[in-house]
């Protein structure tokens, strides 16, 4: 007996058996015939001058990849055509309109703003529409607008507490005080603010010859603060009204003169009165005669014909009390001219000059006088 092999263990010529023993996998005879069809067709493709093609299988085929390039170039260009460049055309458009607004809203002043330069980024940067539309632009710019003007009020006020506020787009100024100004700054968003620069008052004081109508039908005082419109849409410097807002705000009257005529007095008053008794018939008239000159007086009082003081008491705003007599009897001198001094800003003195004739002024509610304020409760409560 033949010693045992340490690699050659028992039992393993035994297994050379095994394959008799065990029975053999039945082979898939669909599958090899799948692959070998498979395998030649990739080998007509791959391997063209090896392969025998019909010239009809040729044909076949370029028509096949003629046909697939048309159409894939059909379904790139209706979708370039029908679907991007529409997309893209739309995204400019709203980009356009949201950086249009940007720049009206940061104009002027807040031009370089840094909250402006990151806003036109971001928006340029976008390529969604929707991420467009809900970028805020009004309120970061209203918040920079009120910090801006609350600065530039404090710099710009002259030594009687006002300011004047310059509207750029509609060629107007407006002289108010500092807490007016600042209560419009607080009241209005960067729309307006963006129109609004605010500079200190350079006003002078214009002397203006102008008909009752046109000023305020006799009724302003001295101090009344008017607004100046003008009646004609065409104007010898070339000016052209807005028709809705005053070409000038805020103008205060600081001298009313009429006419001297207007201080001739011949007045008489007479009262009759008859007694009849039987046949006696006793007529009795009360007459009362006034003749002056309200100018003439003032001369007088001045060369010590008459008390000063006493006179120029009773004679105190005498054209204005007479516009105020005129309008509560209905009747008065409506062919009066007055000669006004208004305070305007100095670039507006050549169109006051030369509007002399067109221009009306006008008392703001606001600023009423009594007896309009008295007025409007009046005819409110009724």
């Amino acid at each position: 007996m033949k010693p045992r092999d340490p690699l050659y263990p028992e039992g393993f010529e035994k297994s050379e058996n095994l394959e008799n023993i065990l029975p053999k996998p039945a082979k898939k005879d669909d599958d090899l015939s799948l692959l070998k069809k498979f395998n030649h067709k990739l080998g007509i493709y791959l391997s063209p001058n090896t392969t025998d093609i019909s010239e009809n299988e040729k044909k076949r085929k370029i028509g096949i990849i003629i046909t697939t390039l048309i159409l894939i170039t059909l379904i790139i260009s209706s979708y370039y055509f029908l679907v991007f460049e529409p997309a893209q055309k739309e995204l400019s458009f709203e980009k356009t309109t949201k950086l249009n607004e940007l720049h009206e809203l940061y104009s002027g002043a807040l031009t370089t703003s840094p909250t402006a330069m990151d806003l036109e980024n971001k928006i340029e940067n976008s390529n969604n529409i929707e991420e467009i539309r809900m970028t805020n632009i009004i309120n970061p710019a209203t918040k920079e607008w009120k910090s801006y003007h609350l600065k530039s009020i404090r710099i710009n006020q002259d030594k009687y507490n006002r300011t004047m506020a310059v509207y750029s787009n509609e060629s107007k100024n407006v002289i108010m005080p500092c807490e007016e100004a600042i209560e419009l700054v607080n009241k209005n968003n960067a729309e307006i603010l963006s129109q609004i620069s605010f500079e200190k008052p350079n006003t002078v004081s214009v002397p203006i010859l102008i008909s009752r109508l046109q000023a305020g039908a006799g009724l302003i005082n001295v101090g009344s603060v008017v607004d100046i419109y003008t009646n004609s849409n065409y104007t010898n410097d070339s000016f052209e009204s807005n028709g809705t807002a005053p070409d000038i705000s805020g103008c205060t009257v600081l001298a009313i003169m009429r006419y001297e005529e207007t201080g001739e007095i011949d007045s008489e008053y007479s009262k009759s009165d008859m007694i009849v008794n039987g046949n006696d018939t006793n007529p009795h008239e009360n007459t009362k005669r006034f003749s002056s000159n309200v100018l003439e007086m003032i001369k007088g009082s001045m060369m010590k014909g008459y008390n000063e003081k006493e006179t120029l008491n009773m004679l105190k705003s005498y054209g204005v009390r007479l516009s105020n007599y005129e309008r509560q009897i209905n009747l008065g001198d409506l062919d009066a001219q007055y000669m006004l001094l208004v305070e305007t800003p100095q670039d507006k003195v050549s169109y006051m000059l030369n509007n002399m004739d067109n221009i009306v002024l006008t008392i703001p509610t606001t600023d009423a006088p009594n007896w309009m304020i008295n007025e409007i409760n009046r005819t409110n409560i009724d």
